[in-house]
């Protein structure tokens, strides 16, 4: 039996709702040592990501799914912008 890494990952836990097609693609390009590494890092994510995972709820779902905008007041000398998208440095 050849090496399913969407269903390995759903084995696991990491996937557990319906995904975009896009989405379903790009798992299913991943090798077993990708998978591997996910699986792995499933359990260590909530420690180190704890303000990030605080607006998730206990079958994953975002309790907060909106954006929140903070008022930073951006620098004069900040390049915020300033690139073209050309991906030369010469703009």
């Amino acid at each position: 039996m050849a090496f399913d890494p969407r269903e390995a990952l759903r084995e696991a836990g990491i996937l557990n709702s319906p995904l975009a097609a896009e989405v379903e693609e790009a798992f299913a390009t991943l090798t077993r040592e990708e998978v591997d590494l996910l699986i792995s890092l499933k359990d260590k994510l909530p420690a180190a990501l704890p303000g990030v995972l605080a607006h998730a709820g206990a079958g994953g779902e975002w309790s907060r799914p909106e954006v929140e905008a903070h008022t930073v007041p951006v620098q004069g000398q900040c390049l915020c912008g300033a690139w073209s998208g050309s991906g030369s440095g010469a703009d």
